[in-house]
């Protein structure tokens, strides 16, 4: 599934970074940092402001406290978008997917842990596998364990991290399995519901060849 020397001017999509930070947002709980004063809001009462800072020309962001956890996580932005021009990526940020170990329930299930180790094409019908994870095999570089990348658990980083963020990635794919990779990664998030179908939409042609990849949907294997 890898290569052996992996390109080390830039990031290929399906790359494996390791030690990133996930994080958890709850957006209706969260803890911001602020100046806190006993006295001086309305009726005496005490005043809290939350700090905020500039990036990138907007001055609204704000320091949270959450919930992290360090780990691996897969390049998602396409290879020619993450291709340096004047040594910088001209994206905004670099989206990744984090990698997630195998649950419990699967490792127990022989038929299910077959389905999700084959890493089956998501567009047979009769047989589309686990859609929403890309099974990543055991490897040295990945703590000696069976990951999966969880396409739905995505985050971004700036852009302005590479090149430094190239220190982090540990395996790149082969293009059999970049192929592989990014064909379920648009299935996952991009396959057609019925009503989409059924809706006579004008860019909807299932029977081109280059519309195949979103074709009519395949029931989901969890």
């Amino acid at each position: 599934m890898f290569v052996a020397d992996p390109d080390p001017t830039c990031l290929r999509q399906g790359d494996i970074l390791a030690n990133l930070p996930y994080p958890l947002i709850r957006p209706h709980s969260f803890t911001a940092i602020g100046t806190y004063k006993p006295i001086g809001g309305d009726e005496g009462k005490a005043l809290f402001n939350p700090i905020t800072s500039a990036h990138r020309d907007d001055a609204d962001w704000l320091t949270l406290q959450n919930l992290w956890r360090l780990g691996f996580a897969a390049v998602i932005s396409q290879c020619c978008d993450l291709a340096p021009r004047n040594d910088r990526v001209l994206l905004p940020t670099i989206a990744l997917a984090r990698l997630v170990p195998l649950t419990a329930a699967t490792l127990k299930d022989p038929a299910k842990l077959a389905s999700l180790r084959a890493n089956k094409d998501p567009r047979e019908a009769a047989d589309p596998g686990v859609i929403k994870l890309f099974y990543v095999p055991q490897h040295e570089k990945l703590a000696e364990a069976e990951w999966s990348v969880e396409y739905n658990q995505l985050f971004s980083i700036p852009s302005s991290e590479y090149p430094a963020i190239l220190a982090n990635r540990v395996l790149q794919m082969t293009d059999d399995a970049r192929v592989r990779f990014k064909i379920k990664l648009a299935w996952c998030l991009g396959r057609y519901t019925d009503e989409e179908l059924e809706s006579g939409h004008p860019w909807i042609r299932p029977t081109e060849p280059d519309a195949a990849l979103l074709g009519a949907p395949n029931p989901v294997a969890e």
